[in-house]
């Protein structure tokens, strides 16, 4: 059997290179390519042949999370192992949720790092111990944010509309689904991140970037 190929994903060229280098080392893994963002990821034409992606989750705010998002809707199937200076549990669960396979701290030593990638390659799931029991405790002594990578993709894409001021009914004809199913969806929205109105939904868009003032 030879080396599980991986493929990096992260904006610094630098961190890119160090991660390559110590994970080449011992000819178990080969880093077949790299790439700053999605759009050089999939244009690139040795991501086809990678077991794994490695993919920096602290690229930008919102980037890593749209970035599992458009592999899985260009139908990607490689399992993506995340690498995180954020440690909380929301954000571990907004990433298992938009479809990574792994989770590993950025503070973590190169031994588990290679631990994941082998799991991942094998079909399994990773999650740094230390962040397994965290999330087992219900993320007890963490603030729960108000952030919307915790809703699911039709959630958000509803939740940048009504951010938008559109209403309802053109919401619902926008994207084929009933007034009542959009109305159902604001509700959600709005009990998951702990909202009451859309004034205040209006306040986290703007404050997250995902609209102007």
């Amino acid at each position: 059997m030879g080396p599980v190929k991986l493929f990096l994903v992260e904006d610094h060229l630098l961190m890119r290179q160090a991660i390559a280098r110590a994970l080449s080392v011992n000819n178990k893994y080969e880093v077949v390519g790299h790439a700053a963002d999605t759009a050089e990821f999939m244009s690139n034409p040795n991501q086809v042949g990678a077991d794994v992606i490695i993919l920096d989750m602290m690229m930008s705010r919102h980037a890593c999370l749209e970035t599992l998002q458009q592999l899985r809707q260009r139908g990607v199937s490689t399992p993506v192992l995340i690498l995180s200076g954020d440690e909380s549990t929301w954000n571990v669960q907004a990433a298992l949720s938009a479809g990574a396979k792994g989770f590993v701290p950025k503070k973590s030593d190169l031994s588990e790092m290679e631990f994941a990638i082998d799991a991942v390659a094998k079909g399994g799931t990773y999650v740094s111990p230390s962040l397994s029991s965290r999330a087992m405790n219900g993320g007890v002594g963490e603030c729960s944010p108000q952030d919307s990578r915790m809703l699911s993709p039709r959630e958000r894409e509803i939740f940048v509309l009504l951010a938008q001021g559109r209403k309802n009914r053109d919401i619902g004809a926008q994207l084929c689904i009933s007034t009542r199913t959009v109305d159902t969806h604001r509700s959600n929205i709005l009990k998951k991140l702990g909202l009451h109105s859309n004034a205040e939904l209006v306040r986290l868009a703007i404050s997250e970037g995902l609209v102007a003032i």
